[in-house]
């Protein structure tokens, strides 16, 4: 009779619990994680009135089997400053710009972050 022998499938296995990381603790990992993109959004919003620069948040929540991170703009005229109009084809893209910069950061924090609970 033919078989497989592992050797050591007990070690991974307690290795693969001992990872188990807590809804808590991806959440507060994630939180960690949008600081550099808020911090940068914030840096680059148009500064006219500061009612765009103030209803800047960031929320995180768990979604099905995720915890998602977001950073809102709340300001109902936020989309013309990102996209421009009809008329004003110009657009200033601030948003954008700052998520780009800075997502290789926020990604390498949130993998120190989770690596660190293990």
């Amino acid at each position: 009779m033919a078989y497989i022998d592992i050797n050591g499938f007990e070690d991974l296995e307690q290795i693969l619990q001992d990872m188990t990381i807590t809804d808590a603790q991806e959440k507060k990992a994630m939180k960690k994680a949008l600081e550099p993109i808020y911090e940068e959004v914030m840096k680059n919003a148009p500064e006219s009135t500061g009612n765009l620069k103030r209803q800047i948040k960031t929320s995180v929540k768990k979604e099905d089997f995720a915890t998602v991170g977001r950073v809102k703009l709340g300001a109902w005229y936020s989309k013309f400053n990102e996209f421009g109009t009809s008329r004003n084809k110009s657009h200033i893209g601030f948003f954008e710009r700052s998520v780009n910069s800075t997502k290789d950061k926020a990604i390498k924090i949130l993998t120190e972050e989770l690596l660190k609970l293990k």
